[in-house]
């Protein structure tokens, strides 16, 4: 399975660093700092530690510095950084950045930091105990986030939204019982369980079939999706979908999440496909004419992500970027937590549903060190 959930392969703009190529900046800065011979040398958390102390010492700060190593890194080689710094300098990186940048860019640079887990349980506790409730947020994160991603989300909930008193995975249950209500709660609650069947082992090696030529293998395997999938199942979940909305007054909110949150990824496409031929439209337009306010919009999410993730998230930076003003935090959010798993495929429907690059959107919409990070993030090719 890829990072994504499915077999379908992802890329991110963001991967390991592992050279330094000759025109690197840091080759030349080392060289003259100690005589350091860096090119095409292993990368060294040390090398980046020194580059990025330098960066902030005396007046000013050399920003397009610190983009340049931030934004060429993994998260798991900046959680190196951060520890490598601590022991060079016995000074806390994060709260040295903090001082130095400010704004957006200081936003970006932050979530850089976080690992993938804590950052996304950090935005859920923004969402609900900042002012007001942001559904946005909820509906996104746990409307797009894979079962093993909402379950390490619920194992350092407690730590980062309570960090002073000890507290365990229900919390994120108790806060989304406190702040919201009605059918978007139970879609909450039955999201951040991150309890969707995903595809087991024995059944994934049953639809792996060899490539014949004439009869003969070729040594090649290909994956026969109609194995992946129970369609007597699927036929039977679309017909009831299709009871519990269409085919009566009023709708079973209730059945509706549990035929839409439990099925894995393939088991669901299929149930939607199967729903079309039933109904002669698709489970997008059952859902429109069915709920309403965020319950709705939490059950699109979760179907637009299943079908095809780098689909939605390309639709969000679109709403991020549109129009007067940019959600910033939103923006900030999506590109951070997707730069190392599906950002290259994000960019390419993004592509295709605006005829601009991402690139193009980002520099004509966001200024300064912010947009500069962004760009580095997300890549101009």
């Amino acid at each position: 399975m890829d990072m994504d959930g499915t077999l379908e392969p992802t890329e991110g703009t963001v991967k390991g660093f592992t050279h330094y190529p000759e025109d690197d900046p840091m080759v030349v800065f080392m060289n003259e700092f100690d005589g350091t011979p860096l090119a095409g040398e292993r990368w060294d958390a040390e090398s980046d530690c020194i580059f990025l102390d330098k960066a902030m010492d005396g007046a000013g700060t050399n920003e397009d510095a610190i983009i340049h190593v931030i934004a060429n890194r993994t998260n798991a080689q900046r959680q190196k950084i951060k520890k490598k710094f601590k022991t060079a300098y016995g000074e806390d990186l994060i709260e040295r950045l903090d001082s130095e940048l400010s704004g957006d860019f200081l936003e970006t640079v932050m979530a850089l930091f976080v690992p993938p887990a804590h950052y996304d349980a950090w935005c859920i506790k923004e969402a609900i105990y900042g002012p007001g409730t942001d559904e946005s947020v909820l509906i996104e994160i746990f409307g797009t986030r894979t079962p093993k991603q909402i379950q390490e989300i619920r194992a350092v909930y407690g730590d980062v939204a309570s960090p002073n008193r000890k507290s365990g995975e229900t919390l994120i249950e108790q806060d989304i019982e406190d702040d919201t209500s009605g059918d978007f709660k139970r879609f909450l609650i039955s999201a951040c369980q991150g309890g969707r069947n995903e595809l087991d082992p024995e059944t994934l090696e049953e639809a792996v079939e060899p490539v014949l030529f004439e009869d003969k293998p070729t040594g090649q395997f290909i994956i026969n999706m109609e194995k992946l999938v129970n369609v007597a199942k699927a036929k039977r979940d679309a017909q009831k979908l299709f009871e519990v909305t269409e085919d009566q007054l009023g709708t079973d909110e209730e059945e509706m999440i549990r035929i839409f949150a439990l099925p894995e990824v393939y088991q669901s496409r299929a149930t939607y496909d199967e729903y079309v031929k039933l109904t002669q439209r698709d489970v997008e337009n059952t859902i429109d004419r069915e709920t309403s306010g965020n319950f709705g919009k939490g059950l699109l999410t979760m179907v637009m992500a299943l079908k095809c993730r780098p689909k939605y998230f390309a639709e969000r930076l679109v709403w991020c970027m549109k129009g007067l003003g940019t959600h910033d935090s939103d923006l900030i959010r999506v590109i951070v937590s997707r730069a190392e798993i599906d950002m290259v495929q994000i960019k390419e429907c993004f592509l295709e549903m605006t005829k601009q690059t991402l690139w193009n959107w980002i520099d004509q919409d966001c200024s300064g060190d912010y947009c500069k990070i962004l760009k580095a993030i997300v890549g101009q090719n």
